[in-house]
């Protein structure tokens, strides 16, 4: 039986690896990396330079005399975040930086469902009635927000933006615009408060900096790379006792951490908070040093996130009926009532990790509708979707992501506008999206000594994707399901007569059991990594596609 999962694949080199030295070089090269020794020993943060973070040194000048008088008038200071994990660890860093530093503030993540994102009218009047601010700090949020900079103008609060998402033409109005679209919102964040720290006491906030790098996807070369790796290092040694109370619950060892233990463990749960509850929690339980509200909280996230789990597959198979009847349109678009607004970003996620298509998820309700967006590599999806903004009520976000609001009854027009330009503004090359392989590994170089090169090249995200290599000509020595509804494939292969059978796990690749013949020959493609399970170290795959031959 023939049989594969994706339509194409794309090899980044046609040369086959011989030694493990070779295989470092070809990674290296695949990568564009010149500069071997700043990649394998990216700078400290501490030593980074406002250039090299793409920071504006005037403004950040401004703003720390700000918060200088602020902190000797003893104003009343808010720090204004986001329900996200860049948002919640980004509000965090300034949170304790500015106590530190001496200067007491109150953080405010805005409700998804009451305020709607970023720095608005809304949020802003309950922020002034709760605590009648002198000065307000936003963090990854605010660049776009002018109606709402306006407002605290003419109510007299000082306002310094720090940000890192795409700005328009013109600025809202603040007194500093810390901004960056080249970091993540918590480094532009850390950025703001280094200098006013001692080296020690900025370095220890880089573990939640390291959350924020790899949760929110910015690609892992440069500056991002360095926060990314030091904040990792952090975090395997990090005494705060929310994120150890996180990992223990969902049994990892703080040791091993790693860039995946952030995606999918501790982000989510952060995330959870903001999608379907309060993200103030999530930030209480980051910054929390007693050990009952710890112990309470690390259970309300965990908890949390598994209903977020539940609801977003139920969601998505709704989605996923809509998106099959959209096979001619170059950007997909699904809404309905029952889309939770705190679930559309994942629902969008998943729809373009099947159709290889920009994809917009809308919950409406009766006045409005609320759209998450998520594209593909090639398409800047927030300036495609400027050219309708006068339809919408709202729009921000990043080349590989937005957000929008607009109203229910101009709804239906405004997705017939953006499926009717998108065939003509975005071709049909680019919606092609071949699997990228590194090369064809020759059997003999899968070894534990592979997954140390391998992980040389941490931490891995966004820009620098763990190294996928394709296996040929391996023999199918078993197949099964297994996990939470046998959802999941395991099989055992062959690699050759001499070798110990490698373990391939399948996520969501279940159907292929009745596909894999025992004894056949067969291709496939995925990551090599450790698996470690009491103190027992074995090789597996965790297979991307395969096809027979």
């Amino acid at each position: 039986m023939t049989y594969s999962i994706s339509m194409k694949w794309q090899y980044l080199s046609d040369k086959h690896p011989k030694t493990l030295e070779d295989l470092k070089s070809l990674l290296l090269k695949n990568r564009s990396i010149k500069d071997e020794k700043s990649f394998f020993n990216p700078t400290h943060p501490l030593e980074l330079s406002l250039k090299e973070c793409g920071l504006d040194a005037k403004q950040l000048t401004i703003a720390h005399k700000r918060l200088v008088v602020a902190k000797s008038k003893k104003e009343k200071v808010v720090i204004f975040g986001d329900y996200d994990a860049d948002g919640i660890t980004a509000a965090a860093t300034v949170w304790l930086a500015l106590k530190e530093f001496g200067l007491v503030a109150q953080p405010f993540i805005p409700l998804r469902d009451k305020h709607g994102y970023g720095l608005s009218v809304a949020a802003l009047e309950e922020v002034i009635e709760t605590h009648n601010p002198d000065l307000i700090i936003t963090v990854d949020n605010g660049i776009v927000a002018h109606e709402a900079a306006t407002f605290l103008k003419e109510k007299s609060i000082d306002l310094i933006l720090t940000d890192h998402h795409q700005p328009e033409d013109t600025l809202p109005v603040a007194i500093a615009v810390v901004h960056s679209t080249e970091l993540c919102g918590a480094s532009v964040a850390w950025m703001l408060v280094r200098d006013l720290l001692s080296k020690e006491a900025a370095g220890q906030l880089l573990d939640l900096v390291g959350i924020a790098t790899i949760a929110d996807q910015v690609p892992l070369f440069d500056a991002n790379r360095a926060f990314a790796y030091h904040g990792i290092n952090a975090l395997q040694v990090t005494p705060r006792r929310g994120i150890k109370s996180l990992l223990a619950a969902a049994t990892v060892d703080q040791k091993q951490l790693d860039s995946t233990t952030i995606g999918f463990v501790l982000a989510p749960r952060i995330n959870a908070m903001g999608r379907l509850a309060h993200g103030m929690d999530a930030l209480r339980l980051l910054c929390s040093q007693n050990p009952q509200q710890v112990a309470q909280l690390t259970q309300v996230l965990t908890s949390t996130n598994t209903e977020r789990q539940e609801l977003t597959r139920d969601l998505y198979e709704l989605a996923l009926t809509q998106a099959k009847q959209q096979e001619e349109e170059h950007i997909l678009v699904v809404h309905s009532p029952e889309f939770h607004e705190g679930i559309i970003g994942l629902i969008a996620g998943r729809l373009v990790e099947k159709f290889s298509k920009p994809a917009i998820v809308l919950s409406v309700s009766e006045a409005t509708a609320k759209a998450s967006v998520r594209s593909i590599p090639g398409v800047h999806v927030t300036n495609y979707l400027r050219t309708f903004k006068k339809s919408m009520t709202s729009l921000g976000g990043h080349p590989m992501a937005a957000g929008f609001g607009v109203e229910t009854v101009k709804m239906e027009q405004l997705i017939s506008e953006i499926q009717s330009e998108a065939l003509t503004a975005i071709s049909a090359e680019m919606l092609e999206s071949p699997l990228t392989i590194e090369s064809q590994l020759p059997v003999d170089l899968v070894s534990l000594e592979l997954v140390d090169v391998l992980s040389s090249f941490a931490p891995f995200g966004s820009g620098n994707d763990y190294p996928i290599f394709s296996l040929k000509d391996v023999s199918v020595l078993s197949a099964k399901t297994m996990g939470k509804d046998n959802a999941h494939l395991m099989m055992t292969v062959q690699l050759a007569e001499d070798m110990q059978p490698l373990k391939i796990i399948g996520w969501r690749k279940a159907r292929l059991v009745s596909e894999l013949e025992i004894g056949a020959k067969i291709t496939v493609v995925g990551v090599i990594e450790k698996n470690i399970w009491r103190d027992r170290v074995s090789l597996q795959m965790v297979l991307t596609d395969s096809k027979n031959g």
